[in-house]
């Protein structure tokens, strides 16, 4: 579990180790800004902040909410597809898996978004999709990632939710179920995000990356976490490097 007492981790705790799985949000974590969120701004789909809004303040599931909004999208395929590639990545979250595969630990991407530009964008940064679960000790050359399918059509955006959680439906993509049966084969979870549909999984994990409003839900929760801006942070830190004492944060309860 993420502490909520005691000592802030020292640079030896966040160093990667052998056994230590690390599960990292997608959209405004390993991508500049949510995906979904350029599109509708750029499109001018005012409405989908009305679906944010009810999923926010729980009065719908996640389900419904990327259902709604992402029904607002008409545009043809070509047009999204070039709108997806013109959105910035973190160019340094392929050199985080490596630094973090050579420490032996594993990496995983989680994401409440969706695969048909999940995985394009992936693979942008040259990172080749797997589908089954990691295993501790065994080094690949793909990444598996947890996501919500969808196809491209020409009557819009088809979505599929196989990861959800039907005691919970908060969240498409229940990052949790994930990160607690990955837990049962490594020794170690490190939770890397930036948004409300991180904060389950973050308070699962044993230590927390966070920013944005995960940051803010860490605090109200009073939860510790690593603050970061970019993977060039995560690097510096899960390398071992010392961090000065203003560089975490911790909440009491």
């Amino acid at each position: 579990m993420a502490q909520t007492k005691g000592n802030a981790w020292s640079a030896d705790e966040l160093r990667l180790r052998p056994g230590d799985l690390v599960m990292s949000d997608f959209d405004g974590t390993i991508t500049r800004r949510d995906t979904g969120w350029v599109v509708f701004d750029t499109l001018d789909l005012h409405e989908a902040w009305d679906w944010e809004y009810r999923w926010r303040d729980r009065e719908i599931s996640s389900i419904e909410c990327l259902a709604g909004q992402w029904g607002l999208v008409t545009v043809p395929p070509h047009e999204l597809l070039a709108l997806i590639d013109s959105i910035e990545l973190d160019a340094r979250f392929p050199e985080f898996v490596e630094s973090a595969r050579d420490a032996g630990a594993e990496v995983v991407v989680a994401s409440d978004g969706l695969s048909f530009y999940l995985d394009r964008m992936l693979e942008r940064l040259g990172l080749t999709i797997c589908e089954d679960d990691p295993r501790p000790g065994v080094r690949r050359d793909c990444i598996t990632r947890y996501v919500n399918r969808a196809e491209l059509t020409d009557e819009g955006v088809v979505i599929d939710f196989p990861h959800s959680n039907a005691a919970c439906m908060q969240c498409g993509n229940c990052k949790t179920r994930h990160l607690m049966r990955l837990q049962l084969e490594y020794e170690r979870t490190i939770y890397i995000g930036d948004g409300y549909s991180d904060r389950c999984a973050a308070l699962q994990a044993d230590i927390v990356f966070a920013k944005d409003h995960l940051a803010q839900l860490m605090d109200e929760d009073g939860v510790r976490y690593v603050p970061f801006e970019d993977f060039g942070d995560v690097i510096e830190a899960t390398a071992g490097y010392p961090r000065s004492a203003n560089d975490e944060r911790q909440r009491p309860r």
